[in-house]
């Protein structure tokens, strides 16, 4: 049974409210909400103009609520006199607290199971350190990746499921969760991980080493998404790469040769099986989108109703 689940936090406008937003949560695809508040009291249906996925939908619309407080219209009710702009500026902010890093560290080592999606927010300069043991009988486990942020409210998605065949690592086949007014943030990278995989995300710009440690028991999509690219020189998107010029501090570097001797983890699998010596292949199925996200199964129609 999954214990992580995505949720959406969405901006709202309608034409009949000029200067007014609606700032509110949701479970379901953020474009079902609209189609709920068009009845027959209003002339003009509402449009989703903004919405952020988060792990924490409740936390992170009361937190946007107590920030924008003063700006509320009435107290009862969820809309705000703001632009769309700064209802959105103050969501993806917010969202850095309530998805960041010292909101999954307050967890210990979290093992990651069928079902569960995280959602990451990340801050300029924290890396990422993946770990796997390369064999059964290894002494300890060895760095796969090491990525680094480079931008403010940059995102992972991490979408774990007991199916390999659903993991492609090169053209995207996961949910793009958007709707067709609000864009989504650009998938800048994405990768595969395999029970056993450690990821473990750390910082050392704050005044004290902060990291959180996470375990896949099963497969994992993770898909890096950002809503400001940065490149290079040349002009090359930096994507997820470290910077030539970065060094690992002592905290990192202790860091990450404490999770490579870490006991082996709980289920394991190697990471470039092959079939031949009797592994599932990889990559093969085009999931549908209700696979990562299950809000997108289609609800069964009431023929009841007229």
């Amino acid at each position: 049974m999954s214990q992580y689940s995505f949720g959406f936090v969405y901006v709202l406008t309608n034409k009949i409210m000029p200067g007014i937003v609606k700032i509110g949560m949701t479970a379901a695809p953020e474009e079902e909400k609209p189609m709920g508040l068009f009845t027959t009291g209003l002339p003009d249906a509402f449009e989703v103009v903004f919405r952020a996925i988060t792990s924490h939908p409740a936390e992170l619309e009361k937190r946007v609520h107590d920030q924008l407080k003063e700006k509320r219209y009435r107290p009862n009710r969820e809309f705000f006199e703001v632009t769309p702009e700064l209802a959105a500026t103050t969501i993806l902010q917010a969202r850095q607290e309530t998805d960041g890093i010292k909101a999954w560290a307050k967890k210990s080592q979290l093992y990651l199971q069928d079902g569960d999606r995280l959602l990451l927010s990340m801050r300029t300069g924290q890396v990422l350190f993946v770990s796997a043991y390369p064999s059964v009988i290894a002494p300890e486990a060895e760095m796969i990746d090491l990525w680094q942020v480079h931008t403010d409210g940059d995102t992972l998605e991490l979408y774990f499921t007991d199916d390999p065949a659903y993991l492609p690592n090169d053209e995207p086949h996961s949910p793009e969760t958007g709707t067709h007014t609000a864009d989504n943030d650009i998938i800048i990278y994405k990768e595969r991980l395999v029970p056993g995989d450690r990821l473990l995300w750390m910082d050392d710009t704050e005044p004290r080493f902060i990291s959180a440690l996470f375990e896949s028991k099963c497969h994992c999509q993770l898909i890096a998404r950002t809503r400001d690219p940065k490149f290079t020189a040349e002009g090359y998107p930096k994507l997820i790469n470290v910077d030539t010029s970065w060094t690992a501090s002592s905290q990192v570097s202790a860091a990450k040769q404490y999770v490579c001797s870490l006991p082996r983890p709980r289920t394991w699998a190697a990471r470039h099986p092959g079939v031949a010596k009797g592994w599932t292949d990889g990559a093969w199925k085009n999931a549908p989108p209700a696979n990562w996200l299950q809000q997108l199964n289609q609800k069964p129609v009431n023929r009841n109703t007229q």
